[in-house]
């Protein structure tokens, strides 16, 4: 049986939410993805996208949420080439440079695909 763990506006939001928790292991579905368009004729909440997890894992799921939405923002960075970027950004979006290693963080896997461009 599946039980709901959470709703949102942003449909893209719960969707990273659903490829996180699914890449620990736990599967995810995602509910009322189109039916925002009801809402009005239908309770407003009941028409939010809604992520659903098992009822065996709803516990964890909950944890690891909780978990990814403590996590503390990264700090903005700048480049080598001189671009400043935003703390998210891994990668320098002008030249392709790594950010640099932050005292926090463990060590960065280098990637050897030099075509792939994220």
């Amino acid at each position: 049986m599946y039980r709901r763990l959470t709703s949102h506006h942003n449909l893209v939001l719960l969707d990273h939410w659903r490829n996180l928790l699914e890449s620990e292991g736990i599967p995810c579905e995602l509910r009322n993805r189109l039916l925002g368009s009801a809402a009005g004729e239908l309770p407003v909440n009941d028409c939010e996208p809604q992520l659903w997890v098992a009822e065996h894992n709803l516990v964890r799921a909950r944890q690891l949420l909780a978990h990814i939405e403590a996590a503390p923002a990264q700090p903005d960075w700048q480049c080598a080439c001189g671009e400043r970027l935003e703390g998210s950004f891994s990668e320098c979006w002008s030249c392709g440079a790594s950010a640099p290693m932050r005292d926090d963080a463990g060590p960065r896997e280098q990637d050897d695909d030099t075509e792939f461009v994220a």
